[in-house]
């Protein structure tokens, strides 16, 4: 079974029409051919992002970009932090 992919822009109107409808969320759901809770999940993301974040990025390409820029910006700061270590060992055994 392939997984369904939605754009930001469904995702948007989706989670507008359950705040502008009489309609309960199952029912817009049910409507839009989608599950209860994956339109629950993007309502929740919808508010989280009320600092002016955007709230639906993508494929998950954009959190994985920003994951491995993390990750690798992490392991450069630790290099740098044991090659630190190091030279003051090494100044601190030297005879003054």
């Amino acid at each position: 079974m392939t997984r369904r992919k939605y754009t930001r822009e469904f995702k948007e109107q989706a989670v507008k029409l359950t705040y502008t409808s009489n309609k309960t969320v199952q029912q817009i759901a049910a409507d839009l051919g989608i599950n209860a809770n994956m339109l629950d999940r993007w309502r929740r993301e919808d508010q989280a992002s009320g600092d002016g974040t955007v709230a639906f990025p993508g494929n998950g390409r954009a959190r994985d970009e920003e994951l491995l820029h993390l990750r690798k910006a992490l392991k450069q700061a630790e290099m740098e932090r044991d090659i630190l270590k190091k030279a003051v060992a090494f100044f601190a055994q030297q005879p003054k």
